[in-house]
């Protein structure tokens, strides 16, 4: 019996050195920016960590955030850092005040070309860059990152300085990481195919048919992409790491073309199809069970017990809904009120509205849960794309409410699959709410294009779990995976879109034309004065026109 203990105790101590020895050191670089972006990185961690790896959460502090004293994780076994990157003088108030009023507003698509949309612009791309230097060169953590020697650094795609920190900290590979859909830049110097006919830009209300209109600002937004994130924020920020740290650093984007992997929350059974490579691997629903859902607190499920139907609404954590226009809350209010069977539960801070019985506001809303209650039955959503993962999850159509960045496309999404309605800011009132409520409680075919869809993720061949540890294992263990890097993202613009070669074609062409009109026009020439079908002497004409007169 004792030898049996001690077979036993030597075979777990065997296993757990097999699997310290076959663990990795992963950083992860967090934008300190929403809680969605937060929420997406500590369920990276958390998958990871289950899998033996060692997790280090280190969140940026690029912006102000109200959970930026929580800690993310419960697992002790996950190391969390915190590197301030706030910077005495900016008024982080208004750029918050201004980024909510762009919310709730009905603009242009072309009102970025605006004074007061550019300076906001401008202001908020030098946050980053201000918060960047700030944090590049607080030694401390510069050499406590370095010291760590993580085998793989995870960075974010909100700007590029986590891609010079993780060069600067010398990690040994890295992970370019999207919180949302692939973004258009990134896909670009990955040297991805991004065909403008079908693939609109991330921020863009269209989904992959397109009207000419939207195919021309296709074009465009394809166009500018690239040069807005280089010029906003590659080349200012390339620009610090040189100042700190020398003139031979390379540039930011010559880096960034060199990730070994790009991981992207998002799943190919609903994002809209496109061109992909090898090395972009989708992991979107990462950690997101319908059995991690809790019983419901006490004050929601009396409320429940009372009613047929219950419809969940959020505008999410970035866009205060206490800030929209006194119009719509007016007209949700009164759309509301016209179905009395169904209980509204709505995440809400303010005080200012009159609510009729069945609506319930809360400060923070428990909203996985909520979906997951058998008695609810759609989601009221700004069309956040954790939101829309939680809403495929729970098998529950939405309405979707876009107002701003990448919400438009989502909402897009899940009206192509049937499964979605799409109102805009500038149709929102009683009359188009109360239709679309109508419609997504009464009408049977949006609850069951969503259960497919649903049931199409939870059958996906490979989970997203394994396509994170696994991939991430590869990438530690191999590195640089050179042989998944396509020609295109090495190649100039001139080379990539073939611009010598249609230039050249059209240049030969033009010479081609131009031969063969001076070649028409002398035989022609030639053959009118044979047979008189040209009179090419003016000389002559005038002399006879004097014999006439």
């Amino acid at each position: 019996m004792k030898l049996k203990i001690g077979h036993y105790l030597f075979l777990l101590l065997a296993a757990a050195i097999c699997n310290y020895a076959n663990s990795y050191k992963i950083g992860i670089l967090i934008p300190d920016i929403s809680r969605s972006q937060l929420l997406f990185n500590q369920r990276m961690g958390e998958v990871l960590a289950d899998a033996g790896h060692n997790i280090t959460l280190i969140r940026l502090q690029t912006l102000e955030n109200d959970g930026k004293g929580l800690k993310l994780s419960s697992r002790p076994t996950i190391d969390e850092w915190i590197i301030n990157g706030f910077v005495e003088g900016v008024d982080y108030e208004w750029i918050k005040e201004k980024q909510a009023e762009s919310a709730f507003n009905d603009e242009s698509a072309w009102a970025f070309l605006s004074k007061e949309k550019r300076h906001l612009l401008s202001v908020w791309m030098k946050t980053f860059t201000d918060a960047c230097e700030q944090m590049i060169t607080d030694k401390e953590f510069m050499t406590k990152f370095e010291a760590a020697e993580f085998d793989v650094v995870f960075t974010h795609m909100y700007d590029f300085c986590p891609i010079g920190m993780q060069h600067l900290g010398k990690a040994k590979t890295w992970v370019w990481v999207n919180s949302g859909a692939l973004m258009d830049y990134v896909a670009y110097y990955m040297g991805l195919p991004v065909p403008p006919s079908y693939a609109a830009p991330m921020m863009t209300d269209a989904h992959d048919s397109l009207t000419f209109y939207q195919r021309f600002k296709s074009i465009l937004g394809h166009t500018l992409s690239p040069l807005f994130s280089k010029k906003m924020l590659a080349d200012p920020q390339t620009e610090i790491f040189r100042k700190h740290f020398g003139s031979s650093f390379p540039h930011l984007t010559e880096i960034a073309k060199n990730a070994p992997l790009v991981f992207v929350n998002s799943n190919e059974l609903y994002d809209l199809p496109r061109p992909t490579l090898h090395k972009i691997v989708n992991i979107g629903g990462l950690g997101m069970k319908a059995a991690s859902s809790k019983p419901l607190p006490k004050e929601y499920s009396e409320l429940i017990e009372k009613v047929e139907s219950v419809v969940v609404f959020s505008f999410g954590s970035v866009a205060n809904a206490t800030l929209m226009p006194m119009e719509w809350k007016n007209a949700f209010m009164a759309a509301f009120s016209r179905f009395p069977k169904t209980q509204f539960f709505i995440r809400y801070e303010g005080s200012d509205i009159q609510a009729p019985k069945n609506v319930h506001f809360s400060h923070w809303l428990p909203q996985v849960d909520l979906l997951q209650h058998p008695k609810t039955r759609a989601f009221i959503t700004h069309g956040g794309f954790n939101s829309l993962q939680e809403a495929i999850l729970a098998s529950k159509p939405i309405i979707s409410i876009p107002l701003f960045g990448d919400q438009f496309r989502n909402g897009r999404i899940a009206e192509k699959h049937g499964f979605g309605i799409v109102l805009t800011k500038s149709e929102l009132n009683e009359n188009a709410i109360f239709k679309a409520l109508e419609k997504v409680l009464t009408d049977s075919k949006y609850s069951e294009a969503v259960k497919i869809m649903n049931k199409m993720v939870l059958n996906k061949p490979i989970s997203p779990e394994t396509l994170l540890v696994k991939w991430t294992e590869f990438v530690a263990e191999f590195k640089t995976l050179e042989n998944l890097k396509p020609m295109g993202a090495s190649l100039d613009a001139i080379t990539y879109y073939n611009l010598d070669v249609y230039a050249m074609v059209a240049t030969v062409t033009a010479i081609i034309l131009f031969v063969i009109w001076k070649i028409f026009k002398v035989v022609f020439c030639k053959i009118g004065s044979v047979f008189g079908f040209f009179n090419l002497s003016p000389t002559k004409n005038v002399k006879n026109s004097k014999k006439v007169d």
